[in-house]
């Protein structure tokens, strides 16, 4: 009898570890709390506008870091960027229609394919939201905000004039934060890309002519606060 009871424990114990290796938690061993209570309904999508509330539709492989380090890989991930909110699919159950949220904290940074996005909330400028990181430097660093404004759809006035359907549409606006942390918005002007780097605007002007750069081209303004980070 005792025997037979043996049996059943080990039985019971092999059980009980095969379900909990087939059902992983959305949250990995690092104990870190990334998941928000709010959910969303994947039914609730629409699709009567044009353009796409999302930086890519499609729920994509990524990852999630705490402080820089991973602590949730392989996920299936997409961003709205319209709530700037990141779903994620539970790996229990990625069928299901209602899916999970990340916590907006600035501590946590989502990687998805070549792309990371920051959490940013400035206390000295007031702004807040997600940010993709272009160049992070000790004393200059440079920011790409993306949003997605929803444009309600417009009935034509006239026999003339056609209906204008529903559409989200992409801005783009680069940031750049100086030594004192503030987050400076950059125009699409030159001229105004100059004044964001202060005293050092003459400068900014001679390097860039020297090196045949425009600060319009985001690669070329890479290379500029790159350069005078270091110097």
């Amino acid at each position: 009898m005792k025997y037979f009871s043996n049996i059943h424990i080990v039985f019971l114990s092999f059980l009980i570890s095969s379900i909990a290796l087939a059902q992983p938690s959305i949250k990995e061993s690092s104990g870190i709390e990334y998941i928000s209570s709010r959910t969303v309904n994947l039914l609730n999508d629409s699709n009567d506008y044009t353009g796409s509330p999302y930086f890519n539709k499609e729920f994509l492989k990524g990852n999630v870091l705490y402080k820089g380090k991973i602590i949730a890989s392989n996920q299936d991930i997409r961003y709205n960027v319209s709530h700037e909110l990141f779903e994620i699919k539970s790996p229990a159950n990625k069928s299901s229609k209602v899916v999970n949220t990340i916590v907006r904290d600035t501590d946590i940074e989502i990687e998805i394919g070549s792309d990371s996005f920051e959490y940013i909330s400035s206390s000295k400028n007031g702004i807040r939201g997600y940010f993709i990181p272009l160049f992070k430097g000790k004393n200059k660093s440079l920011y790409k905000k993306i949003t997605k404004k929803y444009i309600q759809s417009r009935k034509a006035t006239n026999s003339m004039s056609k209906d204008v359907a529903a559409m989200y549409k992409e801005k783009i606006v680069l940031y750049l934060i100086n030594e004192s942390g503030e987050m400076l918005e950059l125009s699409s002007s030159k001229k105004n890309k100059l004044k964001a780097f202060g005293d050092l605007r003459a400068e900014v002007k001679t390097y860039t002519k020297q090196q045949g750069l425009n600060l319009n081209k985001e690669a070329d303004l890479i290379k500029v606060v790159s350069h005078f980070d270091k110097n």
